[in-house]
């Protein structure tokens, strides 16, 4: 609104309407809060002015606008008047202090001083004006409403303040202190959006000493890494001075909980910052969680912010780029590349690679030959796979040249690099589809050759094998050429002369590891059935069968290995080789341990335990013997476990499933399991997937879902909502009820199906679940009856329940109530409630009009009186 230049003395009287005019404006439009903000300053200028005797003016001034305040600080969160007003406050504080700025300039200037010079001395800034005494007076009151019961009133001072702290200016010290202190006790409010405000606030008030390691910088990374509010721990992210010192904080939100937590990481807080700032761990680790996250949304931040801020950083050099990544070591660095070209194709499209280049080749480049071939051949592009990638002749010359320069290299510190180098030309003739002979013949000769190196890498052993198997005529031809190559490995036995029997042994060692390798790698390329008479079961005998029973713990290592491959591929083997496994679970040792157990699994899947299980005993045996490896204290042997019987559960490999599942959900909710997070993971996803697969799974779930949950409770009494295992009791049962509905899993059938969803008719075995739970009640301490009535009310009944089920619990509820077994008011209530919903479900008003005695004859309801008989003649007895 308009102010009038010239000093009226009813300006003061005015206030009472065009402060609340000026309020009320600012209501009505999201725009415009500088207009009113700088009428609101106007107008307290002419107070001043019209006040010649003291302060009285202004006093008025402050009490109006404090008074108009004070309108909005109860309102709700999210209120729009509310919200507009207090970015109409925040403006004002901030033109408030640009004018006492600009008022010190003109200032300066009169003097004949340098504008400039104005801010070379934060002293200057001190002065003492009608702004600068409301700002400090807005802040006091504000302060107060710091500690106030009400929560809005807390939050909204919270909100003004952190919307007006950057522009305050010079504060009184003890105030500044006092804002602090405040601030720092609102962080641990209870109410999330009052820590967000006080979070924004605090991390605004960071001097630069403080951004080092001061106790406000301590405080906010306590809350960032530690705050259950994902929008505290955002705000913080966003807000906190990035520094040496918390850096390596800020990094670890990538592995946040809270997907946009993740996604502001690469989208907002990391573009700014220079990549070389940070360590090639740092970088690594960051990468990782981004490519691999989950969230596409967060997948794609990562490589919007390698493409539009990294990159830029490096002067569009991908080179320059890689060369951070440390590829050579890198276990992230190839689906960075791949995500960064399939978001940005014009970079590969763009790439040249000239004879000079191929001849020169340093890891870096050769890393990127070698990822933008696989984008094109992963995009079906022959044309460009075709410009780029050399003939055989060509390629089969440069591994050459670099063999021998590895071969004469003796530093060792330039072995690796050379070795990358030399993997990189293996992967990029994989990709190679050798059309003409000579480069073929030149190719194969070459391949056989580089194997018999002694000091060849495994990787390299790999790709050498895939490389044969794509030369070769057919699987049989594979195998033939492998076994001769496993023959030329054997024939390079220790034969050096005046040697120790040591050196003896460990060259044989070391041939014989060698050989199990490159088994290993002809195994899993084949397919075909085992044949006693074919080359591959010759070496089965020569190679494999020596390595088990050999003394060396590395050799049964690949020996085991080995044996479960082909153990695949013939049932018989696997059948009477199945003890062999069985022992060295029970036996043996670390590696040996876990690739026993990964071999028994991987079997047991393939062929079932039923055919398998003759030969250790009982199905039963077998499944103890799984069982015990689920106790085990080594996370990696549990997590393998954990994942092969979800693995045998889905494919319905075992004989009686129910016990096994129930195992499972005790485990997956156990605290002892809370650190294992490959088995959380895993068992995170299979459980729903289990049940929603098909009605049979689900009703198992059902029939052990009162047993499992009865298990649990006394496992997780003691386990608070926030324990590091992620649940309670109640969460649990919740969750087990869930994945036991069977609406669900027809809902879902109906999305796969496009037909509508249709009437359950299986809710006879989930409403068995509230039978089996009401029965379990009078048998259970009371911490567990008070769980599982608690649970009855989590269960979805409604009309298609079956009218015998309803009779049942119906019963089992009216017994309960006149023994009265619970005797904290919520289970009464809860059982109470469960009832009204029966009494709904049998139609009729109350538990009077239900005829008891005509239940009597019915034939399904005579095992529920029997038991409830039987309850009887138990206390006679006690």
């Amino acid at each position: 609104m308009p102010v009038k230049k010239n000093i009226s003395p009813d300006v003061i009287a005015s206030l009472r309407s065009v402060v609340p005019g000026i309020f009320d404006a600012a209501q009505r439009s999201g725009t415009g809060h500088r207009k009113h903000a700088v009428a609101l300053y106007n107008l307290q200028t002419q107070c001043h002015d019209a006040d010649s005797e003291g302060l009285t003016g202004e006093d008025a001034f402050n009490k109006e606008f404090i008074r108009n305040l004070n309108k909005i600080l109860g309102i709700k969160k999210r209120e729009a008047s509310a919200e507009k007003v207090v970015k109409l406050v925040a403006t004002f504080v901030q033109v408030s202090y640009e004018k006492d700025v600009q008022m010190l300039a003109q200032s300066k200037a009169r003097s004949g001083a340098d504008a400039d010079d104005v801010f070379e001395d934060d002293e200057e800034l001190d002065v003492d004006t009608a702004s600068s005494r409301f700002v400090e007076l807005l802040i006091k009151y504000l302060l107060q409403g710091f500690q106030a019961k009400e929560k809005l009133t807390r939050l909204r001072c919270c909100q003004i303040v952190a919307m007006s702290v950057t522009s305050l200016g010079e504060i009184d010290e003890e105030l500044y202190f006092d804002l602090v202190k405040r601030l720092s006790e609102r962080i641990r409010d209870k109410e999330a959006g009052i820590r967000v405000h006080a979070a924004i606030a605090l991390s605004k008030l960071q001097s630069g000493e403080d951004s080092d390691g001061g106790e406000v910088t301590e405080a906010l990374l306590g809350l960032m890494q530690d705050d259950p509010s994902a929008e505290v721990r955002r705000a913080v992210l966003l807000n906190i001075a990035k520094s040496p010192g918390t850096l390596p904080y800020v990094l670890e939100r990538a592995r946040d909980v809270d997907a946009t937590n993740r996604k502001c990481l690469f989208l907002k807080v990391m573009p700014p910052i220079d990549y070389r700032l940070l360590s090639i761990e740092d970088r690594e680790r960051l990468l990782a969680a981004g490519v691999n996250d989950r969230d596409a949304n967060v997948k794609r931040a990562c490589v919007r912010m390698i493409g539009e801020s990294w990159l830029t950083f490096a002067n569009q050099n991908l080179l320059e780029l890689t060369s951070s990544l440390d590829v050579v070591d890198s276990p992230a660095a190839a689906r960075v590349m791949q995500a960064l070209f399939a978001a940005y194709p014009e970079i590969p499209e763009n790439l040249q690679f000239d004879s000079e280049l191929w001849e020169a080749l340093t890891p870096e480049m050769s890393f990127i030959i070698r990822s933008t071939l696989e984008f094109f051949s992963e995009r079906k592009d022959a044309d460009n796979v075709d410009k780029h990638l050399p003939e055989a002749m060509r390629l089969a010359r440069l591994l050459e040249t670099f063999g021998a320069k590895l071969e004469g290299e003796q530093d060792d510190e330039l072995r690796p690099d050379l070795e990358f180098v030399i993997h990189q030309l293996l992967l990029v003739a994989k990709m190679s589809d050798f059309p003409d002979e000579l480069g073929r013949r030149e190719m194969l000769t070459l391949m056989r050759k580089m194997v018999l190196v002694p000091e060849i890498p495994e990787n390299n052993i790999e790709a050498i094998a895939d490389i044969i198997r794509k030369l070769s005529i057919n699987e049989q031809d594979f195998i033939r050429i492998m076994v001769e190559v496993v023959s030329d490995v054997r024939e390079l036995a220790p034969t050096v002369t005046n040697a120790s029997p040591d050196d003896v042994r460990l060259e044989a060692l070391l041939v014989g590891i060698k050989s199990l390798i490159i088994i290993k790698y002809i195994l899993q390329r084949c397919f075909d059935p085992l044949s006693e008479g074919s080359s591959m079961y010759g070496l089965l005998t020569e190679c494999v069968v020596p390595a088990v029973q050999s003394s060396e713990t590395v050799l049964q290592e690949y020996g085991i290995e080995c044996l479960a491959l082909c153990c695949l591929l013939d049932k018989s083997l696997a059948v009477d080789n199945i003890i062999l496994f069985a022992q060295a679970v029970k036996q043996g040792s670390g590696e040996l341990h876990a690739k026993g157990l990964a071999a028994l699994l991987d079997i047991a899947f393939m062929y079932g335990i039923a055919d398998l299980a003759p030969s250790l005993g009982e199905p039963s045996d077998f499944v103890s013997l799984l069982y015990s490896e689920l106790e085990s204290e080594d996370e990696r042997i549990q997590a393998t476990a954990g994942e092969g019987i979800a693995k045998l559960l889905y494919a319905h490999r075992i004989p009686d499933p129910s016990d096994v599942l129930e195992e499972l959900l005790v485990l997956y909710y156990h605290p002892d399991t809370s650190g294992n997070d490959a088995l959380r993971q895993c068992l995170t996803y299979f459980f729903p997937a289990f049940s929603y697969m098909a009605h049979d799974n689900q009703a198992v779930m059902q029939q052990v879902a009162v047993r499992a949950v009865c298990r649990l409770a006394g496992v997780l009494k003691q386990q608070n909502s926030d324990a590091q295992s992620g649940a309670t009791h109640g969460q649990a049962a919740q969750q087990i009820v869930t994945w036991s509905d069977p609406r669900i899993l027809d809902a879902i059938a109906a999305m796969s199906s496009s037909s509508s969803v249709r009437t359950s008719v299986r809710m006879g075995t989930y409403s068995q679940i509230a039978v089996d739970a009401l029965k379990r009640i009078f048998s259970e301490s009371p911490p567990t009856r008070k769980v599982l009535v608690q649970m009855l009310n989590k269960l979805a009944l409604d009309e298609n329940t079956p009218h015998t089920h309803l009779q049942q619990m119906f019963v089992l509820v009216r017994t309960l109530a006149q023994q009265g077994l619970f005797s904290d008011m919520i289970s009464r209530n809860a059982l109470a409630k469960f009832e009204v919903l029966l009494l709904k479900l049998l139609e009729v008003e109350s538990a009077d009009d239900v005829n008891l005695e005509s239940w009597l004859e019915e034939p399904e309801m005579v095992p529920i009186f029997e038991f409830i008989s039987s309850l009887d003649e138990d206390d006679d007895a006690t």
